[in-house]
This record gives structure tokens, C-alpha cells and sequence, in this order.
């Protein structure tokens, strides 16, 4: 079997699995480019399957997105599309590896009833097979493909209710998310004709409305609306009430960035006494200098820092030594003592995005509201360990998060904003 590369034989396994199956999580959530003025129905189908470390397989991984469009934009025809994508990654018992990403030849390919069972039985071949969208075809010879999934419980579903706003583009997303783990089996020509069980499986089933208005520049940050991103909840903390706010400025240069954060957090577990955190932090990271380093402190009396109203502005003016406290739970190495004077200005627009979502798996339940915000800026500056900073590329970004937890998740629950 000719695949796409052969990877050194000290790389980890258990680093390889977690390579594969890390990109899986999305499919079970459409994209968040914002859409044009008018209505549109999403409505998204998946199903993932998971292999590691059998004597035939170091890793397998399929991932099967069923996408169905229904598109009544203000300007324009209204249209329906399908498409079914499949991905697939792979190593062989020596580590030789290849992966492909097309489109499904027809849509009996994928079939899926519910949260309870779904069938894949399709063929890839590199000469005639589509490859997905943005995604190139890439090593692998022709094959054919069965996966069977079996949905168990329990079932984890989030109904999600998105607000956003930016330079007189709104739009309104309602979203219901339900997922469920699977068992699941493979057969594959790439690996001869037994079954292959899986390790494990997923089944997820994503329903989004959009109402849109207005023209949306370039220049807006979509803030995750469609997608998880920005306003994502924590997922199952335990019974109480918790809350997250920060503020952040941020500078990126070639190499590495500064950023400028405040932090709060409330925590009111059910049964034991309320808890408070405050810290204001500033990140210094240069990755391709020599030395490279990552730092965090926790600025404190004398050092200065502002936050101008509506995210206009920001502000640093820190001298950093030995004796500066590292952020809470990091341990910075060793460092040079640094000043650090930095101005960030809003450039706009201005993007806001509020989020209610609901969520319930079992005898667990949390309600979610979120707001957040963020705003393109310019920076400029110095920190010493850098030089003078000049940074187009920058933003003053808020986020205000709350969250209220009752019951207990049973075992197995997938949760998805």
C-alpha cells in the first residue's frame, strides 16, 4: 500500500491517535462565515469513527459530514444543496500514513436514522473522486469503505439562541445540537476484509436557522456565530453557579505577541462557600528569537494598565524583575528583567455577539449567557525583550460569560455548543 509518508517510529502512539481524531470535533458543527442578508436553513448529519494500535492498524479515522443547505437569500434565487464529505486518516502497522478528504459520489453513500444508526458504504479514487472544499487529495490509492455506527446513550443536546451585531450587519442563529457516542466497525480494502471494530464512535445531528440583515464588511469578526468558538460553555462543572469575565488586548508581530488581560472569576459551587478571582496579566512571547520564551506575570502596584470604554483602547506601562509574581498556575523560566510601555487604539468595526444556550444530557442541566466582543486595533510600543513593536494586527476583545449547572452528566456525555 502506497501512502502519503512514513512517520518516525519514536513518534508516541498515543500521539498519533490524538493527531487523528483531533480535527473530528468540528464536523459536527457548520462553519460560522457570516452569511449574506436573508433566510437559511442548515441542516448538518455526522458521524466519526476511531481505530488505534491493532496488530493490522496503528490508527484509523473517518469522519462523515452530511451537509443540506436551503438558502432564501434577500438578493438572489433560493437554493438547495447537499454535499457529504468524507475524511479519512490512516496508518498502517509500519507508520506509513496517508490521508484523503472528497466528496461522497451520490447521497445513498451516507445514510443515518437519527441518533440510533447511520451507514457509510462508499469508494474513493484518486483520479475521479472530488476532493472537499479547501482540502486537497493527498496520498492514498484508490480504496473502498464501510463503516456501520450504533448510537447508545446517553443523548447530549444544547439548543442555542446567537445575537450579532457588527457595523450595521445583524443576524439572529437559532441552533439545536444533539449528540450521542456510538459503537461502531469498519471494513476497508486498505486493509484487506475483516471488520475492524472501533475504539470509538460518535453520532451528532446539528439543525441552525439563520435570519440575517444588512451587508457584513470584511473587516467583521464573525465572533463564532454559527459555529462553537466564542460563547462555548464549559461543559459539565458540577452543580452551582459560575461566572468568567475578561478583558484582553492583544499584539501580534512576526514571531510572537503581547497581551494585556484582566481576569475575573466567581465560582458558587452548590454546598460549599462562593470563591473570587481577580488577576491582571501580561503575556510576552517571542517563539522564533533566540533564546525563545513564553512569559506570564501578574502585574501588581506600580505597574499601570487602562481599558477604554466600548473596547476604544488599551494601555500598558509595566517594569517586570525577578520579584514580579508569575500568573496563577504558570511557571515561568528563567528571564531578563524587562519594561513594557504598549498603546493599543481601535480601528473597528466593532463585532458583539450574545448567546443563550441550554443544554441537557441525563439528570444534568446548564444554562449558559454569554456576551462577547472584540475590535481590530493597531499597537505600538516597546518591551524591552523585543524592541519597538508596531502592530497593524491587533484587537481589544471582551467576554463575559455565566453559567448555572444543575444535576449530575452521566458517563459518556457529549455536550456541544
Amino acid at each position: 500500500m502506497q501512502l502519503l509518508k512514513r512517520l518516525p517510529v519514536a513518534v508516541p502512539i498515543v500521539l498519533i491517535a490524538q493527531l487523528a481524531f483531533a480535527g473530528t470535533s468540528s464536523a459536527f458543527i457548520p462553519g460560522n462565515t457570516l452569511l449574506p442578508a436573508g433566510n437559511y436553513h442548515i441542516t448538518t448529519r455526522s458521524a466519526d469513527y476511531f481505530v488505534c494500535c491493532t496488530a493490522t492498524v496503528s490508527n484509523l479515522s473517518v469522519t462523515v459530514t452530511d451537509t443540506t443547505t436551503v438558502a432564501k437569500p434577500a438578493v438572489g434565487p433560493s437554493t438547495t444543496t447537499r454535499e457529504t464529505d468524507v475524511e479519512v486518516d490512516t496508518c498502517d502497522s509500519n507508520f506509513v500514513c496517508g490521508s484523503a478528504c472528497f466528496i461522497a459520489a451520490g447521497p445513498s453513500d451516507f445514510t443515518i436514522s437519527g441518533l440510533s444508526s447511520a451507514l457509510l458504504n462508499t469508494a474513493f479514487d484518486p483520479a475521479t473522486s472530488q476532493p472537499c472544499p479547501d482540502r486537497p487529495i493527498s496520498g492514498l490509492p484508490a480504496f473502498t469503505l464501510n463503516v456501520s455506527w450504533s448510537g447508545i446513550s446517553p443523548v447530549g443536546t444544547t439548543t442555542k439562541t446567537s445575537i450579532y451585531s457588527c457595523a450595521g450587519y445583524n443576524a439572529e442563529v437559532h441552533t439545536l445540537n444533539s449528540n450521542a457516542n456510538a459503537t461502531d466497525s469498519a471494513v476497508t480494502s486498505l486493509f484487506g476484509s475483516s471488520s475492524i471494530p472501533g475504539e470509538s464512535g460518535n453520532l451528532g445531528s446539528n439543525d441552525q436557522r439563520w435570519h440575517a440583515q444588512g451587508v457584513a464588511l470584511d473587516t467583521c469578526s464573525p465572533q463564532g456565530l454559527g459555529g462553537g468558538g466564542k460563547g462555548a460553555g464549559p461543559g459539565p462543572t458540577g452543580s452551582g453557579g459560575f461566572e468568567i469575565a475578561e478583558q484582553i488586548a492583544a499584539a501580534n508581530f512576526p514571531g510572537g505577541f503581547v497581551s494585556l488581560a484582566t481576569v475575573t472569576k466567581l465560582n458558587r459551587p452548590t454546598g460549599t462557600p462562593p470563591t473570587t478571582f481577580k488577576e491582571t496579566e501580561l503575556t510576552v512571547a517571542s517563539f522564533f528569537g533566540f533564546p525563545s520564551f513564553f512569559l506570564c506575570f501578574a502585574l501588581q502596584s506600580p505597574n499601570t494598565f487602562t481599558f477604554g470604554s466600548g473596547l476604544s483602547s488599551a494601555s500598558v506601562h509595566a517594569v517586570i524583575d525577578q520579584t514580579t509574581p508569575a500568573c496563577a498556575g504558570f511557571s515561568n523560566g528563567p528571564f531578563t528583567s524587562f519594561t513594557a510601555d504598549l498603546t493599543w487604539t481601535a480601528t473597528g468595526p466593532l463585532a458583539s455577539i450574545q448567546n443563550t444556550a441550554i443544554s441537557d444530557c441525563g439528570s444534568f442541566h446548564q444554562v449558559l449567557l454569554s456576551t462577547d466582543s472584540t475590535n481590530p486595533a493597531s499597537a505600538s510600543g516597546n518591551v524591552s525583550l523585543i524592541g519597538d513593536i508596531s502592530s497593524p494586527q491587533s484587537s481589544i476583545n471582551s467576554s463575559d460569560r455565566r453559567f448555572q449547572d444543575t444535576g449530575t452528566a452521566p458517563q459518556g456525555c457529549i455536550l456541544r455548543p
